[in-house]
């Protein structure tokens, strides 16, 4: 009935059922968008279950003001009309907003043709410049030579820095993996690539160099340089990875030697007609695994961190702590835990059976490195009272232990926690009570209340989580003995509100010292997000 509705509605607009309907699930209508320029002949796939927007097609050959190539419009004529996830299509009015969405794609196919959306190019780069995937994992900034790596099975390349690293990230999907060395480069420059009006994609060495001359005239000489220098080597072919902001893309020239000068007395060198063929690059670098979610923020790699307790707090926060960048770009994360895992743990800890009886410490970094190889975590399974935290950036305590807390404020205030004459931040995060809440108090500066000075506060009723506070409920007994219960799901918010606080220290955003998240709906919190000031006559800090 809809269906029969909206082909009435398109046909005032010019659009009718295509005789044949070849793509199952759509039903296909032709018709033409009309713009400034005159119509253009399109097809639009409808899908029938009316819950998205139309496609659309433009019918070849495609006007001469689209070519070679246009913003919004993929080599196969599907217009792009509005970018993915900002609108939402109303199921409850779809013949509206079908009728809605040709008409916005002849405003944005008439923009494209009078070229007011060249900029968009740029954004719309990796939909011109088509070819073979390949994989990088390159670490350095610098321009530099860097290894190719033949992935087994027909898995294709990576091209890396580091090929040792390289072969632990790609273990899992490739056997034997041999390393080519000296011919490839990676360039860097801070221009964003975008194609050419006039000719696109560059076909050879000649038009790829006419075409950066016009980006980064400084990026054509290192292009021309390193081929130039493969030739001399008499080596074949080249591939080039261009490190661009907020990309990587790449070329492979080949028949390097086919071209070669007509005579000894010839100086040129003959690589211009070298053919090219282009790489679609596949990032998997620290960096860009980490900074992708939160770009432009600061994250957790090259600090050093220690960790100690790798229970059902710290294990998830070291997982999360892994992906905001800690122990890697040349940091550290350092767990500490001397207790091995139960069963009676795996019920709320990030370990499962897999890892039963070993270490808590060294079964998480096993863990954690299968999802990260590259990071780099150092493992203490010893009492924490025993550790050496001079070195380190942060500290976090994740135990819950009040003697720990205590001990830990006491050192921080009498400098054995301290780097550079500044104090070792401390960040404290625990579970009150049976999962009623989640806090995590972070301390810098001695102006601060320290986690000693918060518990006695508490004694006094002051700064408590929720109103009326916590009362534990313990669980099990016998041989057994008791323990805390509460789910899962608390140990994952604790984390959370850790890896926050730990996000707004290295960020340095501004951040309450002392916050607060209640998770039980039979509570109101009681205390906002604070800094506590040092209570007078504090034993640890000495205040």
């Amino acid at each position: 009935m809809v269906i029969s509705q909206l082909l009435q509605a398109l046909i005032p607009l010019g659009f009718r059922r295509k005789k044949s309907q070849g793509v199952s699930g759509f039903l296909a209508v032709e018709g033409a968008l009309e713009t400034r320029f005159g119509s253009v002949p399109c097809d639009v796939l409808i899908d029938r279950e009316l819950r998205s927007f139309p496609t659309i097609i433009l019918q070849q050959p495609v006007p001469e003001l689209l070519l070679p190539i246009a913003p919004h419009v993929g080599p196969d004529g599907v217009l792009c009309y509005v970018a993915g996830g900002t609108v939402v299509f109303d199921i409850y009015r779809p013949v509206s907003q079908t009728l809605a969405a040709l008409k916005r794609a002849a405003v944005v196919l008439d923009q494209i043709m009078a070229k007011e959306r060249v900029k968009d190019l740029e954004e719309e780069f990796f939909a011109f410049w088509r070819g073979n995937y390949c994989y990088t994992d390159i670490e350095k900034t610098e321009s530099g030579e860097v290894a190719a790596l033949c992935l087994d099975k027909g898995l294709g390349f990576v091209f890396t820095d580091d090929p040792a690293r390289a072969e632990l990230k790609f273990a899992h999907r490739t056997g034997r993996v041999e390393a080519f060395l000296g011919l490839s480069a990676k360039i860097t420059t801070k221009t964003s690539p975008r194609p050419l009006i006039s000719a696109w994609p560059p076909k050879n060495v000649g038009e790829l160099l006419d075409w950066q001359s016009e980006l980064d005239p400084s990026c054509r000489r290192k292009i021309l340089s390193r081929i130039v220098k493969a030739y001399r080597a008499g080596n074949r072919a080249v591939v080039v990875i261009i490190d661009a902001p907020k990309m990587q893309y790449g070329f492979l020239v080949s028949d390097l030697q086919q071209y070669r000068r007509a005579s000894k007395t010839d100086q040129r060198t003959p690589i211009f007609e070298a053919p090219i063929e282009l790489m679609q690059v596949v990032r998997m670098d620290d960096r860009y695994i980490v900074e992708r979610s939160i770009p432009g923020r600061t994250t957790l790699a090259g600090q050093r961190i220690v960790l100690i307790g790798c229970g059902t707090i710290g294990g998830y926060l070291a997982e999360l702590l892994v992906k905001a960048g800690a122990g890697t770009s040349g940091g550290e994360l350092h767990l500490i835990d001397n207790q091995s895992l139960v069963p009676g743990n795996i019920g709320r800890h990030r370990l499962g059976v897999n890892r039963l009886e070993l270490n808590k410490a060294q079964g998480l970094a096993a863990e954690l490195r299968i999802g990260m190889p590259s990071v780099d975590i150092r493992v203490l399974a010893e009492d924490a009272f025993s550790a050496k935290f001079s070195d380190a950036d942060l500290i976090i305590d994740a135990t819950g232990e009040q003697g720990l807390g205590d001990w830990l404020a006491g050192q921080q205030a009498n400098g054995a926690l301290s780097k550079g004459g500044e104090l070792v931040p401390v960040l404290h995060v625990w579970i009150e009570g049976s999962g009623v809440a989640v806090r995590a108090l972070l301390k810098q500066h001695q102006s601060m209340g320290c986690y000693r000075c918060l518990c006695d506060y508490e004694s006094e009723q002051q700064f408590l989580s929720v109103i009326g506070g916590v009362r534990p409920l313990l669980a099990g007994g016998g041989c057994e003995g008791q323990y805390v219960a509460y789910p899962v799901s608390v140990s994952v918010q604790a984390a959370a509100l850790g890896l926050d606080a730990a996000l707004a220290w290295v960020g340095a955003i501004a951040w309450p010292a002392l916050s607060t998240r209640v998770i039980s709906q039979e509570h109101d919190l009681a205390t906002r997000d604070v800094t506590i000031l040092p209570r007078p006559g504090c034993p640890a800090c000495g205040s």
